[in-house]
């Protein structure tokens, strides 16, 4: 019997695509940790700065180049140039005449899973065991990515706290609610953040927790479970982006000035708050002032605001403590509109701490506690526009003038 092999319906052997072994490159550089020796992850260039302990930021596909980009664009300390690196399954599908002299003539280099073929640029050959491993550790958060990138599957996610200490931060974040209509944040350039990052995922949930606590302007240290912080604010969000690189625009400079005084750029190497998320804000409070104690929440909070505020993953049972926390009680929403209402309000509302509010006002007749203040009112109007949207639609809002507003007020 002849077998014919037009009939033969067989499956795909390669259900991997090119970006697998980006993903496993990028990771491996910047966290994963294996019996890997990193240093060969970068082969021995010309230039002697070139090396793994020198390598400051990975940039995967740099969208500002025009016509060739390669995979990834790697920036080092002490060295002004940028190195490009291409990635292949062999050497030999790395065979265009551009992308080679490309490569070539700006210190790039090769990685291939195999070195099949004479090319002309510095190769970097992957482990094929060290390959699987990763496999073997990453494959719930590969599995999920590319499920959540077509927007399928679990959509409760992982649970992330930003603990951001001192009023600074708040200041920060309501300016970036104010001047985009795109919420999101910056993470410094650290291995910490790096190590969390490519853990963060599509509709994960994060609370940015604003804090104040004793010797501000130094580290925490762990295990102060009963040390008390004053919280003053905080916002609860989902993951829209789960990461990205900004290296140009109005958003690269929000956190950091990347010009010198003469206006040149400085170099990517030297930028500190490169790594962004964007996310929707669910709920924002800020004016707060609760006082608690650090308990279960000592370790987040002592790794998160030590790091410059890094995100810092948190167990599904603590971050419903936290959330049970800072929204427990009922509350009621209203919108007050007059002369001078912002300012007339937070007076009949009284000082934030109860005990220093004066008799008539709510806080000075009904609160007690610091911790537990009763009222927030907005403290401006920017503030007031912002949290009014968080509570209430545009049809909700009721505007009118009433027959007697003529004899009132002028």
């Amino acid at each position: 019997m002849k077998v014919s092999k037009e009939y033969k319906k067989t499956i795909n052997r390669n259900p991997f695509n090119e970006k697998l072994i980006h993903r496993y490159y990028l990771e491996s550089l910047y966290f994963f940790e294996n019996t890997i020796d990193k240093s060969i992850l970068i082969p021995k260039l010309e230039n002697p700065r070139i090396k793994y302990k020198n390598l400051a930021l990975v940039v995967p596909e740099d969208a500002r180049k025009k016509g060739y980009r390669p995979d990834f664009t790697l920036y080092f300390k002490n060295y002004q140039k940028e190195v490009p690196v291409e990635v292949k399954w062999k050497s030999s599908e790395f065979n265009k005449r551009n992308q080679i002299d490309y490569i070539k003539n700006n210190n790039g280099f090769l990685v291939v899973f195999e070195n099949d073929s004479n090319v002309d640029v510095p190769t970097v050959v992957i482990n094929p065991k060290d390959f699987q491993e990763w496999m073997a550790k990453r494959i719930y958060t590969l599995t999920r990515d590319s499920l959540n990138s077509k927007n399928i599957g679990d959509t409760t996610g992982n649970k992330w706290i930003v603990a951001l200490r001192g009023e600074t931060p708040m200041i920060n974040f309501k300016r970036m609610m104010n001047a985009t209509n795109q919420n999101f944040w910056a993470f410094k350039n650290s291995k910490y953040v790096t190590n969390q990052i490519f853990n963060l995922q599509k509709n994960d949930s994060m609370v940015f927790l604003f804090f104040k606590s004793p010797n501000t302007g130094m580290g925490m240290t762990l295990g102060q479970q009963n040390k008390k912080i004053e919280i003053l604010g905080w916002a609860e969000v989902n993951i829209i982006e789960p990461y990205y690189i900004c290296l140009e625009g109005e958003q690269a400079e929000f956190f950091e000035k990347i010009r010198k005084s003469n206006n040149q750029i400085i170099s990517v190497a030297d930028r500190k708050w490169v790594h962004f998320i964007d996310f929707k804000i669910n709920e924002f409070k800020d004016g707060l002032s609760l006082v608690r104690k650090r308990g279960d929440l000592d370790s987040y909070l002592v790794n998160s605001s030590n790091q410059g505020g890094a995100l810092t993953s948190i167990p599904q049972n603590i971050y419903e403590d936290l959330i049970s926390y800072i929204t427990s009680s009922p509350i009621i929403a209203m919108v007050l509109e007059g002369n001078n209402a912002v300012h007339v309000a937070r007076q009949t509302i009284g000082a934030t701490d109860p005990k220093e509010a004066s008799p008539g006002t709510i806080r000075g007749d009904y609160g007690i506690d610091l911790g537990r203040n009763l009222v927030h009112g907005s403290d401006g109007i920017e503030s007031a526009k912002r949290e009014i949207n968080i509570f209430f639609s545009s049809e909700q809002i009721n505007v009118w003038t009433r027959s007697n507003e003529q004899w009132i007020r002028e």
